[in-house]
């Protein structure tokens, strides 16, 4: 495995920190495209989907949380789509984006 290869069972439910050091949610999905070479495939993440409500918007699906936040008051589940060129992987236990919160909304 070279340098920029990191194992996504390593990446999936990490909390992810924006540039202000603000806990924004947990990484949930992948989004990834496969790149066709002559010497074989490999596949390229494009995007992160990370969530406020991590874990249980995952499995429960997102509009299911959104409606229990509502009815619990906790207000509404924040899911950010955030670009690979946003995202910090240096340290894989510990995802940052590079910007602030406000700027993913």
């Amino acid at each position: 495995m070279s340098g920029r290869e990191i194992l996504l069972h390593h990446l999936i439910g990490r909390t992810v920190h924006d540039a202000d050091g603000c806990a924004i949610g947990r990484i949930q999905e992948l989004c990834a495209e496969i790149e066709l070479h002559e010497h074989g495939n490999e596949y390229v993440v494009r995007e992160f989907h990370v969530g406020a409500f991590g874990v249980f918007e995952a499995l429960m699906g997102s509009q299911f949380a959104r409606r229990i936040a509502e009815v619990l008051r906790l207000g509404r589940s924040a899911r950010y789509t955030i670009p690979w060129d946003l995202m910090n992987l240096d340290d894989p236990e510990h995802p940052r984006v590079t910007v602030s919160q406000s700027r993913l909304l």
